[in-house]
């Protein structure tokens, strides 16, 4: 038999995670905030041996505009709500002690506090040894500072808890070019307690494609990467092993800018329950047997296939038996496994190109000009997990010429008789993106053909460019650095001012934090549209909670199905 579980509309995040219990302020005084996690789950105090303690870190958010405010601040921890349930004592990987022990109370004190700075203290909680599954308490925690009304933060502490497993994917790790394979997600509950509700979280990087779109998901797309959230309504109980309904798949597709890609998938409790909307049985319908079908609110059945949002499909899961080897989220047993990774290759090329470079002025002028490296595609440059430059270039600045400013990501490798510089890109490049790094330069000695060269690669031992090996051709990788040209000028070019000018800033206009770093521009060529604007990098899809994210529309859903037993 199989249970057919419907899944309600998620139509927004909310900052979860942080608990702060609001405390009046005084109108002459600042208002600073105490955060701290706003629910624990402790794993049992087992027969034997010692048990397991959960960190509990709290912080004061400490403004670098408060001025005229003490340097010493005081954090009372108050734990007179968890008696029989939990312990509580300082964490010994915070350094030197804070705190000591005030009747049913921590008191704890951090000086030399500095405006800007977050001071806090570390704790470990730990079940009771008699405290019993389910067994619940809290931790109220106020701080006090001169100067400063402070406000507490509460953390709601039970004994047991879900423990929800993620099972790795069997995947393709070559598709081609345009090939889209589904993904057969599925998870475990081997905690103590049911989920009242899960959050599954994906990210795939810019190469790969979430081919479906659910109502209950919301939908965030960066520079690098596409993430998806998605609140799962229902109880899933612990023991129980879940995989996805059939009529709410979910495929990843490899785009034909795929080439190294990164594929990171998880699943959490939902901090809080949300009310399931009751499916109604259609006519129509035909579920199998102990099953609910997932219906749009006119009562049918969603069709199959790949959505944008719309049409009132859902995502759903079916039970099976038990038999498996900060924000929306709420607490888990073991966080550690929660989350897996899948990397793939995709057989696939990128062109970079060096764009020549003309000077022309007489000496003693002025010149701004930019050094250019384009992504021909049609690939994009990305190595997963990897925070290394897609490419560097190495320019050789032709003689009689120096170097009056160079942009922050650019470094000096040469002398000051034979300039040379090593400029780095972000971590990524992207299909069809140009890479401007702005120089200042001065003529000081007008040399007819005088010749540099601009190189582009991966960086080497030593930060010089080497081939990607992805690169199918080589010979434009190098170009020319030309000032003063005696014969037909390749472009682009630079023209000199004809007075010296102000020294240019040494950065160009900000750039995304995943895209080039300080001091190149990201462009596109005419060939295609402008890049995706940043909004953060890919590390991972922690930390999701609080973000505007972008809600599709319709009534599509993502649902579980609870899996049939025998099947692994």
């Amino acid at each position: 038999m199989r249970q057919r579980i419907s899944l309600p509309v998620a139509c927004g995040l909310a900052a979860a995670g942080l608990a702060t219990a609001i405390t009046p302020a005084f109108a002459a005084e600042p208002v600073l905030t105490l955060t701290a996690p706003a629910a624990l789950a402790l794993p049992l105090h087992p027969a034997s041996g010692s048990p397991k303690p959960v960190a509990l870190d709290v912080r004061l958010d400490y403004p670098g505009t408060a001025e005229g405010l003490g340097t010493e601040v005081t954090f009372t921890v108050d734990l007179a709500k968890l008696a029989g349930v939990a312990s509580v004592r300082e964490s010994a990987a915070g350094g030197a002690a804070k705190c000591k022990p005030v009747a049913s109370t921590l008191v704890c004190t951090e000086q030399g506090v500095r405006p800007g700075s977050r001071p806090g203290v570390g704790l470990e909680v730990t079940a009771a040894k008699d405290a019993k599954n389910k067994d619940s308490g809290e931790i109220r925690v106020t701080g006090a500072v001169s100067g400063a009304t402070v406000r507490s933060a509460v953390t709601a502490v039970t004994v047991g808890g879900p423990d929800l497993v993620m099972g790795e994917m069997a995947l393709k790790g070559d598709p081609k070019p345009g090939e889209s394979q589904p993904l057969p997600l599925a998870f475990s509950n081997r905690g103590t307690q049911s989920a009242n509700g899960v959050v599954l979280e994906l990210e795939a990087s810019r190469g790969m494609e979430l081919a479906e779109r659910y109502d209950n998901c919301e939908y965030r797309t960066t520079r690098t990467s596409t993430t998806a959230v998605c609140t799962v309504d229902g109880e899933f109980e612990a023991g129980a092993s879940y995989e996805l309904a059939g009529d709410s798949p979910l495929h990843l597709k490899a785009t034909g800018h795929a080439r190294a890609e990164l594929l990171g998938y998880g699943i959490y409790p939902a901090a809080a329950p949300v009310k399931a909307e009751q499916a109604q049985t259609g006519a129509d319908a035909k579920p199998a047997p102990g099953d609910q079908a997932a219906k749009d609110p006119a009562g049918k059945t969603p069709a199959a296939g790949g959505g944008g949002g719309t049409g009132g499909r859902k995502l759903a899961a079916k039970k099976r038996a038990a038999a498996l080897t900060p924000a929306l989220r709420g607490p888990d047993l073991n966080p550690a496994d929660n989350r897996r990774e899948f990397v793939f290759a995709v057989s696939n090329t990128a062109d970079l190109l060096a764009e020549p470079l003309v000077v022309k002025g007489k000496a003693g002028t002025t010149v701004k000009t930019a050094v250019a490296v384009r992504n021909q595609g049609p690939a994009w440059v990305f190595e997963p997990r990897s925070t290394a430059p897609a490419a560097v270039v190495d320019v050789v600045v032709p003689p009689g010429v120096k170097v009056l400013t160079a942009p922050a990501a650019c470094r000096s490798a040469g002398t000051a008789a034979a300039p040379r510089y090593l400029c780095t890109t972000g971590s990524s490049l992207l299909e069809s993106e140009k890479a401007e790094f702005p120089f200042e330069l001065r003529i000081d000695k007008a040399v007819p053909d005088a010749r540099g060269a601009i190189t582009v690669g991966r960086p080497g031992p030593g930060g010089e460019p080497q081939r990607h090996p992805f690169d199918p051709v080589l010979a434009n990788n190098l170009a020319s650095f030309t000032v003063n040209p005696t014969g037909p000028a390749p472009s682009p070019s630079a023209t000199a001012s004809p007075k010296p000018t102000a020294s240019a800033s040494a950065s160009a206009s900000a750039s995304p934090s995943a895209g080039p770093s300080a001091g190149t521009t990201p462009t596109k060529s005419s060939s295609g549209g402008g890049p995706l604007a940043s909004t953060g990098s890919t590390a991972g899809v922690v930390g999701l909670a609080g973000a505007a994210l972008v809600a599709a529309g319709g009534a599509l859903f993502l649902a579980f199905r609870r899996r049939a037993a025998g099947r692994a």
